[in-house]
Order: structure tokens, then sequence, then C-alpha cells
């Protein structure tokens, strides 16, 4: 994708991915008049939809059944035509989905990830399919709080009032961002997609509040709420620490960013007074949104399998490219992997895994701005 993607209006928009994610971003841009193309290359997910013709939900801004243009398992027909290519699944998934897409992606689209937060891995995935001066954008969280409730159902208890938005290269993000904000007015431009790696919330607050609950989840196969029950003071102090040492490599990078229940607040998932006090555990049990979620019924689960080696691992892997030691997260990337019986580390999101193993911390900060030139 040497070309720059075209800056008129978004009609028609292709989403990877029918999770929770992919069928609510589905359900709910289509109530907003845009034509969407959803694909997965799962059949068991997409035949059920294809039946019914669309997406049921259940949402703030109503319950209806969503019609979907097209329900798709090639990526070709999903993509052919549309302006806007959405990337809506894990993190550990997105390699997969680019890869998809990266045959079919033309210079006048806008490949854009939702929630993104892998760094430099799209880059690298895009040059490895041939293209050499790859351009996209990403969000730091998903756009929604959401579940796929059945074969063809999606609830949405929230639509995110505000979303950390970033570009690679950086010298991209305004006017990518002028082009996303027409499908979500509430994504907001920070520098580029190192900026859109610290909000990344789930890695910082579920790997440490997974990791205090691991004998009740086992004990109770999930039987509390994980957010009001699970996040203990005891907890939250776990979590202030790791956000501690989060803010502490950003600062050292040179990326802007702000503490979790900041943040917290400003998507609109907490009061004002838990946003006063600073505290972890105040932001999670003034949290109307998350105060119903279930726990995990098992530690097979994302809260580990995706947010330590796509989120801590990150953090600890910047950590020791900008000088910054991260105990904290260190030792629940160590124990995690030890409760599971699996090193977390062997597959995670490393500077390797990325490309850019032996570059210093200056051309990383280059490259995050500047791309791969052309």
């Amino acid at each position: 994708m040497s070309g720059s993607p075209a800056d008129g209006p978004v009609k028609r928009i292709a989403i990877f991915g029918a999770g929770g994610g992919g069928t609510s971003a589905a359900a709910h841009l289509t109530t907003l008049g845009f034509e969407i193309r959803l694909y997965s290359q799962d059949e068991s997910a997409l035949k059920p939809l294809q039946d019914a013709g669309g997406i049921e939900y259940d949402a703030p801004f109503g319950q209806d059944f969503a019609k979907i243009h097209t329900i798709t398992s090639d990526a070709k027909i999903a993509m052919d035509g549309a302006e806007l290519v959405m990337i809506v699944s894990p993190a550990h998934l997105h390699e997969k989905w680019i890869r998809a897409a990266a045959a079919h992606l033309t210079g006048e689209q806008t490949l854009f990830v939702s929630p993104g937060h892998t760094l430099m891995l799209i880059p690298h995935v895009l040059r490895d399919c041939g293209i050499e001066h790859p351009v996209y954008c990403e969000t730091a969280t998903l756009p929604y709080l959401c579940r796929r409730t059945g074969p063809t159902t999606c609830r949405i208890s929230r639509v995110s009032d505000f979303m950390v938005f970033g570009a690679f290269p950086g010298r991209e993000t305004e006017r990518l961002h002028r082009i996303v904000s027409t499908v979500y007015p509430s994504v907001q431009p920070f520098a580029n997609v190192l900026e859109t790696v610290f909000p990344y919330g789930n890695a910082i607050h579920h790997p440490a509040a997974f990791l205090a609950n691991t004998g009740r989840v086992e004990a109770t196969g999930g039987d509390f709420r994980h957010y009001y029950d699970g996040i203990t003071p005891s907890v939250g102090r776990l979590i202030d620490t790791v956000d501690a040492e989060r803010l502490r490599v950003a600062e050292a990078l040179g990326a802007r960013t702000m503490p979790f229940v900041e943040l917290f607040w400003t998507m609109g998932y907490t009061t004002d007074a838990a946003r006063d006090s600073g505290i972890a555990y105040e932001a999670f049990h003034q949290s109307e949104p998350d105060k119903w979620i279930p726990a995990p019924p098992q530690m097979e689960h994302r809260y580990f399998l995706e947010d330590v080696p796509f989120g801590h691992v990150i953090y600890s892997e910047l950590g020791r490219l900008a000088g910054v030691e991260t105990p904290t997260i260190d030792h629940i990337i160590h124990l995690a992997s030890t409760a599971l019986g699996r090193d977390l580390r062997a597959d995670a999101l490393t500077l390797d895994r990325m490309g850019l193993g032996g570059v210093s911390k200056e051309r990383f900060l280059d490259l995050l701005e500047n791309g791969f030139g052309g």
C-alpha cells in the first residue's frame, strides 16, 4: 500500500472478524447508514448470520435487527469497493487478518485496526506481504463494551465516548483521523501507534486481577463478578503498581498517555469521584458498565492468553528498550506463565517478532514517525 488512502467520504466498510466486536460494529454501523461487508474465515460463525441475513442487537441505541449487506468468507468480495477496511479482533489474530487483507488492499483504501496496540507488528507483516511502505491506523481500545450473545445476536453495553487514535507512520495520523472520525467521531488523535499501545486498558488490569483470583476461578468456575468481586483493595494496589511502571516506560519514550483511572473515566466507564481518588479499586467499584461482568470460567482465557503476551510483554520489552525496569510486570508474566504451565513469552509480541531486534531507541522512534520512507 504505497499510495495514500482516498480522503473522500466513507460509505462502504469491510469488517474482518465476526466475534463480539465485529458483529457489534457491523450492527451499529449498519444503523448509521454504512454499507457493511462482514468477513470471517470461521464458517461456523458466519453461517447462522448468513441464514438470518444479519444481526439482532440489544444496545443503548435500541433493540432491533440489522440487515447486513454482505456476509462472506471471501476477503476479496468483502473488500471490493470498500473505502475502509476495519480489523476487529483480538491482538493474537492480527497477523492472520492482515495477511488475508494484504493481497487485496489498494492504495485508495484505509486500513483501520480496532483495537490495535500491536505496535510495529502490522507494518512488519504488511512488508512481509510485499507492501514496501505500509500505512495504517488504529485505536487503543474497541469502540464497544460488547458480547456476541448467540449465533445471530450481540449485546452492546456501551459505545465508547473516547478512543486514542494513531497511525503508522505518525506523520499520517492527522489525515487518517479525518477519515476515520467520519465513522467514529469519538476517536482522538495522538502522535502514532506507540501512543495507542500504552492506553490498552485490558493489559493494565486483566493480568494482575486474574492472577490474584486464580484460586477463586478454579474453585468456583468463575462464579463471581470479575471486577466488582475480584478487584479488592489489595488487588487494586497491584494494578496501580503495574500502571505506575507503564507510565514510567511511556515517559522515557516520550509517549503521551494518562494514568489508568483517568483513562477509564475519560472513556465513560466510572464516576467523577473514582477519578478524583486515582485508585483502580475505586474506579472498578464505581463502574456501572463493568459491575455485572462475570469472571472467566477457566484460566485458559484471553485475560492471560492475550493480555500478557500482547500487553504486559510489550511493556516489558519497551522498558528494556528505554532502560526502565518493570519488576511488577515481569513478575506477573512469570507467575501467569507458571500458573498456566506454559511460557507466555514464547509467542509474545517481542521486539524481535516485530522486526525490531537490535534496533536503538532513536531508530525505533524515527520509524514510528516516518515509516520506511518512500
